[in-house]
């Protein structure tokens, strides 16, 4: 099956033991069925011990509960004692994937690198070039796609060609992206998404606009991200001392760039599945610009790992944004206009 992937992603290594922000801390391990299965029946005092750890959690699913905010697997060395002893294949689904996410599209499939990763983050931001992706013929059964796929690809593909103009301001691309993503989403509200490749096609970026009155997205929206779920305290402590704190300096444009081309190709295209593209558009926006205005406190790398590990990672705060755009002032288009247009 032919799956597109970002061009750094098989330089991707596991860090092990020297990461920074191990995936088996703060997170409680969830088991599939099968690995299940295999460790209830797995003899011995290493067998003993796993089904000892098992437990269920609240959705009835088999998991490894924390103990000290650390996999009850994790030894003092940061690494997984059931990878050691048993090999790779014996961890659960969730261990051997991450930090892959994959999104099955029936005729292709797309893989990318949750940015919460430390190895995966940095070689996000180790390149100042525009990010490219390119296509892998991988095992996998094709599917007939949905009818939206195909015009929903073409307006992805021309935001990837907008956001690819350096000549333009970053934040003039990005405004681009919100104007055409409201368009693209008037033709799908009127079923009438044929459209969109011409759309897309004759799709002419907006003369200089003048800086536009209002609010702006700050601080509120970093308000907003506190009453979501939090995985980590020191999150929350971030959005405070951002929220309090004078707007920073502009980070730098070419990382910044190659941050927005991640959140837009991991999440433009999943409105295939609820035709939602603007709600999905404005958070790969909200996801830029708070990563920025957080990045003078933590550092642009940091900043990025706490958001992902914190949003991209809890369904519900990823919904819970999405509907904000439709719904919650903070984070109204004109407060998107706003923002970029400074």
């Amino acid at each position: 099956m032919q799956t597109l992937v970002p061009d750094y992603y098989e330089d991707f290594h596991c860090m092990a033991g020297a990461c920074p922000h191990s995936c088996c801390i703060g997170w409680e391990v969830v088991i599939d069925p099968e690995t299940a299965r295999r460790y209830r029946t797995l003899p011995g005092p290493f067998g003993d011990r796993l089904r000892a750890a098992l437990q269920a959690d609240e959705e009835g699913a088999d998991c490894f509960p924390l103990r000290g905010g650390r996999c009850p697997f994790l030894d003092g060395g940061n690494l997984c004692e059931i990878h050691l002893r048993l090999g790779e294949a014996a961890t659960s689904s969730t261990c051997r994937s991450h930090p892959r996410f994959i999104e099955e599209y029936g005729p292709f499939r797309e893989i990318s690198l949750a940015a919460s990763c430390s190895a995966a983050c940095r070689l996000l931001l180790g390149s100042r070039e525009p990010l490219a992706f390119r296509q892998m013929d991988l095992p996998g059964e094709l599917e007939e796609g949905d009818p939206w796929l195909e015009p929903l690809l073409a307006v992805r593909q021309r935001m990837f060609s907008i956001l690819a103009d350096r000549s333009r301001p970053l934040r003039r691309r990005l405004g681009d992206w919100l104007d055409l993503a409201l368009a693209a989403q008037c033709l799908l509200d009127a079923e009438r998404e044929a459209e969109l490749p011409a759309l897309a096609a004759g799709w002419c970026p907006a003369e200089p606009p003048a800086a536009e009155e209002g609010a702006g997205l700050f601080p509120e929206a970093l308000k907003l991200l506190g009453e979501l779920e939090i995985l980590e305290p020191a999150w929350r402590e971030l959005l405070v001392a951002a929220a309090g704190s004078e707007a920073p300096a502009r980070a730098d444009e070419a990382l910044l760039e190659r941050i927005a081309a991640y959140f837009l190709f991991r999440y433009a295209l999943k409105a295939v599945n609820d035709g939602d593209l603007a709600g999905r558009v404005a958070f790969c926006l909200l996801a830029v610009l708070t990563v920025e205005r957080l990045s003078p406190l933590r550092g642009l790398e940091e900043a990025l790992e706490q958001f992902s590990r914190e949003i991209e990672h809890d369904q519900d705060n990823l919904d819970a944004l999405q509907a904000a755009f439709w719904e919650d002032p903070r984070l109204s288009p004109a407060r998107f206009r706003a923002e970029l247009r400074r």
